[in-house]
């Protein structure tokens, strides 16, 4: 085969692979980490949340902390997925047992605490609509509802390990101490370091608000 052939089939190639990793991006009509192609839904984010099955224990958390009314206002929530809440119950299960020495002891849904639920779910609700419009690939700062500095932000990254595919993907810091410098130096105090976690669904926009939904692997409320 003579160089051109081989370029040919290697561009050729190329473009199949983009085409697939751009149709792969695409799920139940949305971007994961990248805009809606349908971004309104008719609504509201309580009964968004409620029609989609990965939500139904924050569903439950969000009526047993009473905040149908907050998440219904006018603010952008950041989802956490009944994934992260599992992770988080599961570490606490651990630590319970260890300070218990007793393996068959359970942290549940109903061992938490009205106040602390209330404030962690909080702590993931922001006044206001935030948009990736609104966004640069320089951190933003933001007040949650409880007063704690988070940080929105774009950042780059691949689907499929191609960074050709030119991804902007959407990412919430929570700031610990004031945003880490950017490049961060490697002496950097471990107890200082933001924590980042990329948004895999963005830009749902309900009738009352905005809805963001963290990555699975985020442990509800960042533990």
């Amino acid at each position: 085969m003579n160089k051109l052939k081989i370029f040919t089939a290697k561009a050729g190639w190329g473009i199949l692979l983009l085409t697939m990793l751009f149709a792969a991006c695409k799920k139940d009509d949305h971007f994961i980490g990248g805009s809606l192609s349908k971004d309104h839904t008719d609504l509201t984010t309580y009964d968004y949340l409620k029609a989609n099955a990965d939500f139904d224990t924050l569903i439950l958390l969000i009526d047993k902390a009473g905040l149908k009314e907050t998440i219904n206002s006018d603010v952008t929530f950041v989802a956490p997925t009944d994934y992260s809440i599992k992770l988080f119950l599961a570490s606490r299960t651990r630590a319970l047992q260890a300070a218990t020495n007793n393996e068959n002891i359970k942290y549940t849904i109903d061992s938490i605490k009205a106040p602390e639920l209330r404030d962690s779910l909080l702590a993931y609700v922001f006044n206001g609509k935030i948009v990736r419009t609104d966004l640069s690939l320089e951190a933003q700062v933001y007040k949650n509802k409880v007063g704690e500095d988070f940080a929105f932000k774009l950042v780059k990254g691949p689907y499929g390990g191609v960074f050709a595919a030119g991804t902007t993907l959407m990412a919430l810091v929570k700031v610990i101490n004031g945003l880490d410098p950017n490049p961060r130096p490697d002496e950097f105090p471990d107890a200082d370091k933001d924590k980042e976690y990329t948004l895999q669904t963005t830009g749902i926009i309900t009738t009352t608000g905005v809805l963001h939904v963290m990555q699975n692997n985020h442990v509800f409320y960042w533990k």
